[in-house]
C-alpha cells in the first residue's frame, strides 16, 4: 500500500465516523518516509508556559487527551503496513449534521478553487463568491467549506505575488509588446526602484483617439489599488456619445512633473497632442497643461468651478434665485460673444456688488479656461464642456476594482471594463447596421443624414431638423444674393437674429451661432471604418472542471499561475510601489507614534513560527524579524 492510500483511507474512515485528524510525526530516510504517526485532533492537551498569563486574548481548545491513533512502517518491498492502531476516542463523536464543519470535509477541491478564481476574476468578493458557490451546489451542506476556506484562498491569491506584483506587470506588458508592436507602455522608478509612474496603451484604444480624440477629458481617481497610486484615464467621447478611454496612467504623485511625464508619455505614444483638454482647476495640471500640450487649448470643467458659486457668495445673497438665473444665462450660453459675456457680467457684478469679491475676480481673471463664449471658434466645443464624462468613466472603472487590489489584479480589472466598454460600443454598432431610422420631416437632408450618422447622433440632428422646418419661433426674416454667396437672415425662438451664409461654388453652408458646425462635426462618423477599427477578438479561457482534491501546493500554484497569466520572476528589477497618501485617500495618514500606541494596545498573540507573544503570526513572522534586525 502506498502512504497516500493509506492517509486516505484513514481519513475516510475518520469522516465516517465523525472526528478529524492531524499528523503528529514522521520519519525520513533518503527522501522516503519510513514511519509516519496520525492521531485525533483532539489528542494531547493546549500547552501553557510561563509566557501565558501575557497573552490578553484567551482562546478554548478542542484537546482533551484523546488517545486515537494510527502509525504506519514502510517495510522494503511490500510498501506501507500498520504498526500500531488506537480505536477508541474518550469524546463523542460529531453528529451528522455538524460533518460539515470538520477540517477533513472542508477541503478546496478542483471544482472550489476554480470558482474562486473566476469570481476573483469577475472581481466578486469572498463573501459573495461563496453564496454563489452554496446556490450552484444547491445548499450549505453541499458546498464542502465554509467562508472562511474562500477568505483564505483568496488571502493567498494576494501573498503569491507579494513584492513581486509591479516586476509582474511589467513582464505582461512587455510580452504584450513582442507580441504586437502597437503596444506601448512607459514607467519610471525612484532611486529605491520602486515603481512611481506608469503608461500605458494598446492599438485599439490609439485607433479610437485617432478617431474621436480631438477633445480629451483627464480627470484622477483613488482607491483602486492597495499602493494608492492615482488612476488617470484619458477619456473622449465616441460617435454615440459614449465614453472612450484612450489610455491610462498610474502616479504615485499629483505635482506637475507627474501630469507633465504623462502627457509626454501620451503625446509619444499617439503622434500628435489633442485639439482641446478638459481638466478640474488642479494648479499641477495646469502647469503640465502649458508646458507639454504648447498647441492644445486647455478648458476647465464648468460644473467644478459653478459648484463653488454657493460658497463663494456672501451669506445675504444665497437665496438670491434672480442671480442665479442671470449668472448661469451669462456663463453658459455658448451664443454670445466674448465681448457680450464680458459686458454682462460686469454688469452683474455691480448690480449685486461682487465687484471686489476675490473669488469672482479670480474667475473672471481665468475666463478663457472655463467659459464657453471664449470657445465659440472651436469646432466641437460643446462636445465636452466638463469632466462628468470622466468622473462617470471614472466610476464605471472603480465598479471593476478594489482598494486593495495588487497592480496584476488591478490591470486584470482595468482590462474587463475595458472590454465591457468596447463591448457595448461594438452592440451599439450593431444597433445602427440593422435598425432603420424613422424619418419625421420628410426631406431629402434627413434622410442623407440617417445615412451618414450614429443613431444617437441622428437623433439629435433630426431634432434640429425638425425645429428649424416646422417651429413657428423659428422664422426667416429675408434673402440676399450676391454672385457666389446667399444670405439669409433668420430669428430663432429666443428672438435672436443670425445669417446664415451659403456659398454656392462649395456648396457650405456657415451659420453665426457656430453650432450646426460644432455639433455635425462633433458627431459625424463613418459606421463600415468604425466596425473595422473596432473589431475586439474575444478570448476564451475554459478549463475542465475536475473532481479531485487538489492537495498538492504544486497544483495550487499552478492555478493561481494561470489565473495571474504569469509567474513570480525569480530576478525583480522593480519593486512594488511604496504606498502613498494623496488628496483622495480620505483619512491623514498616522504618525509612527500614533501607530505605535495603536498597536500596542492590542491584544498579544502567539506566533506559530518563533513562538512568542507579539503582533505577528507565522505568515509574517520572517519580514517582523527582518525589520527588527534592520533598525538594530
Amino acid at each position: 500500500m502506498t502512504l497516500d492510500r493509506a492517509l486516505d483511507f484513514y481519513n475516510n474512515y475518520a469522516r465516517y465516523v465523525g472526528f478529524d485528524t492531524r499528523k503528529k510525526g514522521s520519519k525520513k530516510e533518503k527522501d522516503v518516509t519510513t514511519w509516519i504517526y496520525v492521531v485525533c485532533s483532539r489528542e494531547g492537551t493546549k500547552q501553557r508556559n510561563s509566557e501565558q498569563s501575557e497573552v490578553k486574548r484567551k482562546r478554548s481548545s478542542i484537546k482533551c487527551y484523546c488517545n486515537a491513533k494510527v502509525s504506519w512502517k514502510y517495510i522494503m518491498g511490500v510498501g506501507y503496513v500498520i504498526q500500531s492502531f488506537v480505536e477508541e476516542h474518550n469524546h463523542e463523536m460529531v453528529e451528522e449534521r455538524h460533518k460539515r464543519f470538520m477540517n477533513l470535509n472542508r477541503n478546496l477541491d478542483l471544482v472550489h478553487q476554480k470558482f474562486i478564481l473566476d469570481c476573483a476574476n469577475a472581481n466578486i468578493g469572498p463573501t459573495l463568491s461563496f453564496s454563489l458557490l452554496k446556490e450552484v451546489l444547491g445548499g450549505l451542506d453541499y458546498v464542502g467549506c465554509t467562508v472562511l476556506e474562500v477568505r483564505n484562498y483568496r488571502r493567498d491569491l494576494r501573498a503569491y505575488v507579494e513584492g513581486a506584483d509591479a516586476q509582474m506587470l511589467l513582464n505582461e506588458l512587455r510580452r504584450k509588446k513582442e507580441l504586437c508592436s502597437a503596444f506601448t507602455y512607459e514607467y519610471e522608478v525612484n532611486s529605491k526602484d520602486r515603481m512611481t509612474r506608469l503608461f500605458w496603451c494598446d492599438p485599439t484604444a490609439r485607433r479610437n483617439y485617432h478617431l474621436y480624440g480631438d477633445i480629451v477629458s483627464f480627470d484622477t481617481t483613488y482607491s483602486t489599488n492597495r499602493y494608492c497610486m492615482i488612476f488617470a484615464p484619458f477619456t473622449g467621447k465616441d460617435n454615440h456619445g459614449r465614453p472612450v478611454t484612450f489610455a491610462a496612467g498610474l502616479l504615485s504623485k499629483e505635482n506637475a512633473n507627474s501630469f507633465s511625464w504623462l502627457f509626454n508619455q501620451f503625446v509619444k505614444c499617439m503622434g500628435v497632442a489633442p485639439k482641446l483638454i478638459v481638466t478640474d482647476q488642479d494648479l499641477g495640471m495646469k502647469v503640465a497643461v502649458e508646458e507639454v500640450l504648447v498647441n492644445t487649448r486647455h478648458r476647465w470643467c464648468m460644473w467644478h468651478v459653478m459648484n463653488k458659486v454657493a460658497d463663494k457668495l456672501p451669506k445675504n445673497m444665497l437665496g438670491s434665485e434672480q442671480l442665479k438665473k442671470e449668472l448661469n444665462a451669462c456663463v453658459w450660453s455658448e451664443l454670445i460673444e466674448p465681448d457680450a459675456f464680458e459686458e454682462t457680467w460686469h454688469a452683474i457684478m455691480e448690480r449685486y456688488g461682487l465687484t471686489n469679491n476675490v473669488w469672482f475676480s479670480s474667475m473672471f481673471a481665468s475666463r478663457k479656461f472655463w467659459v464657453p463664449a471664449f470657445f465659440r471658434d472651436f469646432l466641437m466645443s460643446s462636445l465636452i464642456k466638463t469632466t462628468s464624462i470622466s468622473e462617470s468613466q471614472n466610476n464605471f472603472f472603480k465598479r471593476y476594482s478594489k482598494s486593495r487590489a495588487n497592480l496584476m489584479q488591478f490591470y486584470m480589472n482595468y482590462n474587463h471594463a475595458l472590454e465591457t466598454q468596447r463591448s457595448n460600443s461594438a452592440k451599439l454598432e450593431y444597433y445602427d447596421s440593422t435598425k432603420v431610422p424613422i424619418l419625421r420631416a420628410g426631406l431629402e437632408i434627413e434622410k442623407h443624414a440617417s445615412t451618414i450618422y450614429s443613431g444617437s447622433a441622428y437623433t439629435e440632428i433630426q431634432e434640429e431638423i425638425v425645429y428649424a422646418c416646422f417651429s413657428l419661433s423659428c422664422a426667416t426674416l429675408g434673402v440676399s444674393t450676391n454672385t457666389d454667396i446667399e444670405v439669409y437672415d433668420i430669428k430663432d425662438k429666443d428672438s435672436n437674429s443670425w445669417t446664415v451664409t451659403y456659398s454656392i461654388g462649395d456648396d457650405t453652408y456657415l451659420c453665426g451661432c457656430k453650432k450646426f458646425e460644432r455639433l455635425a462635426q462633433s458627431i459625424e462618423g463613418n459606421i463600415d471604418q468604425i466596425n473595422a477599427f473596432a473589431a475586439i477578438i474575444e478570448e476564451g479561457r475554459k478549463q475542465l472542471l475536475g473532481e479531485d482534491v487538489v492537495l498538492s501546493s504544486t497544483q495550487k500554484r499552478a492555478m493561481i499561475e494561470n489565473f495571474y497569466g504569469s509567474h513570480v520572476p525569480n530576478n525583480i528589477e522593480v519593486h512594488s510601489p511604496e504606498v502613498v497618501s494623496t488628496k483622495g485617500s480620505g483619512s491623514r495618514k498616522k504618525s509612527k507614534r500614533e501607530s505605535a500606541i495603536k498597536l500596542a494596545m492590542k491584544p498579544g498573540r502567539k506566533c506559530g513560527n518563533c513562538h512568542e507573544i507579539g503582533h505577528h503570526d507565522s505568515r509574517n513572522c520572517k519580514k517582523v524579524n527582518e525589520k527588527s534586525n534592520q533598525r538594530q
